[in-house]
């Protein structure tokens, strides 16, 4: 059942129960009802009396209607409590792969659409030593790409598409072929456009850069391979750190990753092979107790 179904069900039942508080209030007293109560616990719903028992002895106790606008809070709560956790709903791994398409054994394309104007930099990426495609080389701050990203990678809108990541080659523009790294054609493509432009990209997921993610800030940046995570951490903190340890043992610096709830440590990991960039990598700090590891998950294994 999709998110939307669940919050739309939790709707009319939250809508329910109020409608049924309401004839609480202007109905007359109900009739008496039986509960039986093991210490604090409640066994049966009551309208208007429940029973204890004390020593064997089972004896009848009077519960005006408040106690269903007791239970109508309890329901309140739960609901709310449902709604909430519906609304921090996270795009799984399965979904992220599912918005490209694969092409080989590391390359994957997809089509990102981007208000005009763009707020890319688009450039030739040389090939030993030739010119190739063109691709997209910077993102603009605040601009129409980077709040697509920022829509995708850090709020996560459910049902959004795909991002732009530095190194994107360019494809096409609206559906017309741009695979032979023609600006010109590119640029012109892009200028004829009316409102939005439509980009078929294609990423290397596991050569590429990584864009990471720093939560609650949301603080974004892209990362090379092989550069240590602490990079990442430094640039959303705006100044150097400095760690206790460096090998991650203590805890007290260990980060979780939205997707694969996987735990990562600024002070020591690197950003290898192993991720593939059609995710963004991103993270909030979920300090240990030191030396703790009852919730080690590296990677999300």
């Amino acid at each position: 059942m999709s998110w939307q179904v669940r919050a739309l069900v939790g709707t009319v039942l939250l809508w329910a129960v109020f409608h049924q508080a309401l004839g609480f209030a202007s109905s007359s007293p109900p009739q008496s009802a039986t509960v039986h109560l093991r210490g604090s616990e409640l066994r049966h719903v009551v309208h208007g009396s429940f029973h204890t028992r004390e020593a064997g002895k089972t004896r009848a106790v009077f519960a005006p209607p408040l106690l269903g606008v007791v239970g109508l809070v309890a329901l309140v709560g739960a609901a709310t409590a449902a709604a909430a956790k519906v609304s921090r709903r996270v795009t799984s791994r399965i979904e992220w792969y599912r918005k490209v398409k694969r092409v080989g054994g590391t390359t994957a394309v997809f089509d990102v659409t981007i208000p005009k104007p763009l707020g890319l930099k688009i450039e030739n990426f040389t090939q030993k030593g030739k010119e190739g495609a063109a691709g997209i080389s910077l993102i603009q701050p605040n601009g129409n790409a980077d709040k697509v990203n920022r829509k995708v990678c850090v709020d996560d809108v459910p049902g959004s598409g795909m991002w732009v990541l530095e190194g994107d080659k360019i494809v096409a523009v609206n559906g017309v072929d741009c695979e032979d790294g023609n600006i010109d054609k590119i640029v012109e493509l892009i200028v004829g456009s009316e409102d939005e432009v439509s980009l078929t990209l294609s990423r290397n997921t596991r050569l590429g850069p990584i864009k990471v993610v720093m939560l609650p800030e949301g603080f974004m940046t892209t990362v090379r391979r092989g550069a240590r995570l602490s990079s990442a951490a430094e640039a959303a903190a705006g100044r150097e750190l400095k760690y206790g340890c460096i090998d991650g043992w203590c805890g007290t610096c260990w980060h979780r990753e939205r997707t694969t709830d996987g735990i990562f440590k600024p002070c020591c990991d690197q950003l290898t092979g192993d991720w593939d960039n059609v995710m963004p990598l991103v993270l909030t700090p979920k300090p240990e107790k030191a030396g703790d590891s009852t919730l080690l998950n590296p990677r999300g294994a």
